[in-house]
């Protein structure tokens, strides 16, 4: 049986790391010629001084999860997703959010899939206690087949955090609540390809049930940790998988890690579409939705916080002199490991 991949269901992460670079140039060209210092920049929360505060302007989508989403009657998740997966970025530069705007763009103009989208936005925009200020809403037919879900935050840095590793510190990774809303082409790939119907239940695993979970918000929990110096980098595992953590490592650490079992859903995509676990653990968050860095002595601390505020969490390992590699010891597959 073939291998599939996420550049096989269409998504290359090579050319995708490369058009990053080109936006990257781009950006720091601009910001010389107009004299602007951007700090953070390709980090999760990069930011600009205005009028004595750290301002940080953030965008991200829900990507093709809402075609799932749209055929499973599910699309208030989209809402709450494009919230959520903004929210979590922005806080892990100790970001606040004080503004949200919105983009929903659809083929047809369709109200009942429009106003399941806002309820979504709406409730994350009220648990994150930040107003909705404006937005666009596009009928794109010819362009479109779908929907396209995303928002525009504006947060002011709450903290000074610098989100770097120490060599020295352990590494703890909090639970995702399923594979939140990144990889779903090679989702949807396995899925309409080797499985034929996203209603069926497979392997005791509930595809309809899974596939609609929303993203963690891990936003007022990051937001606390940075606040008591619990954390001194954190990594929201998004596109891209545990290979996002290499942006707090820089070219002089690595990060040793054994991971936990993942929940069912996952080995069964692995199973099912013949994925390579290396793959895997670049593509999607693995059951792990953010990997924090923290000293020793507060690393008792941390884990306590994450428990009062509601998540499973777990020391993975630790940070080392290096290069930047992540090699992750995979405890559940009979000591296997990779590098990414």
């Amino acid at each position: 049986m073939e291998n599939l991949t996420y550049a096989k269901a269409g998504v290359d992460l090579k050319k995708h790391r490369g058009m990053h670079q080109i936006a990257l140039n781009a950006i720091e060209t601009l910001a010389n010629k107009l004299g602007v210092v951007v700090h953070g920049l390709s980090g999760f929360a990069p930011s600009i001084d205005v009028i004595g505060k750290r301002m940080i302007v953030h965008v991200d989508g829900v990507g093709t999860k809402t075609l799932v989403l749209k055929k499973l009657g599910s699309m208030r998740v989209a809402g709450w997703d494009c919230v959520a997966m903004n929210a979590n970025d922005v806080a892990c530069g100790g970001g606040r959010v004080v503004a949200i705007s919105d983009y929903v763009a659809m083929g047809t103009a369709d109200e009942d899939v429009f106003k399941q989208v806002m309820d979504g936005l709406v409730e994350a925009a009220e648990a994150v206690r930040a107003p909705i200020v404006s937005g666009e809403t596009a009928v794109l037919p010819g362009l479109l087949n779908g929907v396209d879900v995303v928002c525009f935050v504006v947060a002011i840095a709450a903290h000074e955090f610098t989100n770097r590793a120490n060599r020295g510190d352990l590494v703890v990774g909090l639970e995702s609540w399923g594979l939140h809303a990144n990889g779903y082409s090679l989702v949807r790939k396995v899925v309409e390809e080797r499985i034929g119907d996203y209603n069926k239940v497979v392997d005791g695993v509930n595809l309809k049930t899974e596939l609609t979970k929303p993203t963690a918000l891990y936003y007022d929990f990051l937001l606390k940790a940075i606040e008591l110096n619990y954390v001194s980098s954190a990594t929201h595992v998004t596109g891209g998988g545990w290979s996002k953590m290499k942006r707090a490592l820089g070219n002089d650490l690595d990060a040793i890690l054994r991971a936990p079992k993942p929940s069912k859903i996952f080995e069964v995509l692995l199973y099912y579409g013949n994925i390579d676990v290396s793959e895997a653990y670049r593509v999607f968050n693995m059951g792990v939705g953010l990997l924090l860095t923290t000293p020793r002595d507060k690393v008792g601390s941390l884990l306590s916080l994450a428990n009062e505020m509601g998540f499973r969490s777990w020391v993975l390992g630790e940070i080392v002199e290096g290069t930047g590699s992540i090699r992750i010891e995979l405890s559940w597959r009979s000591g296997e490991s990779v590098e990414i």
